[in-house]
């Protein structure tokens, strides 16, 4: 009996739960970023990329595949934006107009790229576990050229979500994770 119980109020205590939740109807949009002038706002909603003008208005959807995209980061200038997508089994960075279009593909190798900033000088910073896996557990930081190129690691020191300072002369970064 005592086993019922408890089964029973953890029932109760999931539908609860999901009642409460399902009436909230906000529209879970992720990975927001602001375009360079302010005007527009990037994220991932349902998987896929858009834009939407900050003053209000309607959403315009840049991406439509099957495949999770999101992280996006504006060029910039404000005319492309890129982001991380796995339509090809694992994340790969890629790119595309602000307006829409096709997106090209920037990045190829079999483990995750995770985007992570865009700098001014045209590269594109991301994390990722390409070289050094078997002697450091963290992420490796690397770099490519937004029209594409063979990538390169930025920083002997490994860590994650890279961003590069205003100059462009110092890169921010994370090591290690919280353990709480």
């Amino acid at each position: 009996m005592k086993l019922a119980t408890r089964i029973l109020l953890s029932m109760c205590t999931i539908l609860l739960y999901n009642f409460t939740y399902a009436q909230d109807n906000s529209p879970f949009v992720r990975f927001p970023a602001l375009s360079p002038d302010g005007s527009l706002m990037a994220f991932s909603y349902q998987g896929d990329i858009w834009t939407m003008p900050t003053s209000g208005g309607k959403a315009q959807r840049l991406t439509i595949h099957a495949a999770y995209e999101g992280k996006p980061k504006w060029s910039p200038d404000g005319s492309q934006i890129a982001f991380s997508s796995n339509r090809f089994g694992n994340n790969d960075i890629f790119v595309i107009a602000a307006q829409g279009g096709n997106p090209r593909r920037i990045t190829f190798h079999s483990s995750n790229d995770e985007l992570t900033d865009w700098t001014k000088d045209n590269r594109l910073l991301f994390s990722t576990v390409r070289n050094f896996r078997q002697v450091e557990w963290e992420r490796e930081i690397h770099e490519v050229n937004a029209l594409g190129g063979t990538p390169k690691r930025l920083l002997d020191a490994a860590g994650m979500m890279s961003s590069a300072s205003p100059n462009g002369k110092l890169i921010a970064f994370v090591i290690g994770y919280n353990k709480e």
